[in-house]
């Protein structure tokens, strides 16, 4: 083979392998090698900046709802801080905790960041089942807890429980202990799933407590128009599904009843006027 041939053959051989591997890698790695540092040094610079900052303190904290609900009372839009907090070092556990003791009708608080200078806490509210009747009207959860100071006036459309004595003052937050209250909210949320009211809705619940063993707990629904439902603690389901059809199919005659027994499993109907 001649001197040139030789020189030809040597041109045309491959790269060997970890050649090819540091043309082709090589480059890309040093880039995102420089990438990754510059990455590094802006966020240490960023943080650094952060947290000297005087524009990263907070003061208040905004309070938000969860779609579709609305303060029933107390509606303030924030909570504020005293002293204010570095964004970055606040404790958003105890803020929430915070604002769950001062606000007892929230049933759920999460506070979260948000730069540079805002702390925001999502809330939940505890939705109302009714109004205790004591001194005033209380606003009172499922669980029995009064979400709110006392009003001299009646909520409207919020069922009015008439449990405990009438001289009981509440405070906001308090637990109410009152057996028969938990037996009022049970039947309450029963009829309620159940919508066998058809238009009306729950004005008061009385409760009158059993007088012996073998004399259960009567509860009384009394209705916007006047329909007073005697029931007591236990499973309606069939009766409300009865209810329901005799306050559908037959809603002018439903509008002359005194009341509508649902104790048996035939439905008693008291007219007005008479038994």
């Amino acid at each position: 083979m001649s001197r040139r041939d030789r020189a030809t053959s040597a041109r045309r051989m491959p790269y060997p392998a970890w050649e090819l591997f540091r043309r082709r890698v090589g480059p890309v790695a040093t880039a995102v090698m420089i990438t990754v540092v510059m990455t590094a040094v802006l966020g240490a610079w960023a943080l650094q900046f952060l947290e000297h900052s005087p524009y990263c303190w907070a003061s208040s904290i905004e309070i938000c709802l969860d779609p579709g609900q609305q303060w029933l009372s107390d509606p303030r839009l924030g909570y504020r801080l005293h002293p204010p907090v570095h964004i970055l070092r606040a404790d958003l556990a105890a803020l929430a905790e915070a604002i769950r003791r001062e606000h007892p009708q929230l049933a759920r608080v999460a506070v979260h960041r948000e730069l540079p200078n805002r702390l925001v806490a999502q809330v939940t509210l505890r939705e109302p089942v009714g109004q205790l009747r004591g001194r005033q009207y209380y606003l009172v959860s499922a669980d029995g807890v009064i979400l709110a100071p006392g009003s001299p006036t009646a909520w409207e459309k919020l069922p009015v429980l008439l449990c405990g004595p009438r001289t009981a003052a509440y405070h906001p937050g308090q637990s109410c202990a009152l057996p028969e209250l938990s037996q009022a909210v049970g039947v309450l949320a029963e009829v309620q799933r159940a919508h066998a009211l058809g238009a009306h809705w729950v004005s008061a619940v009385r409760v009158a407590s059993a007088i012996s063993p073998t004399d259960p707990t009567a509860i009384t629904l009394v209705l916007d128009n006047g329909l007073e439902l005697r029931t007591a603690p236990g499973d309606l389901g069939i009766r409300l599904v009865r209810l329901a059809e005799l306050m559908t199919h037959r809603s002018q005659e439903m509008e002359q009843a005194q009341y509508v027994d649902l104790r048996f499993d035939d439905l008693v109907i008291g007219m007005r006027g008479g038994e």
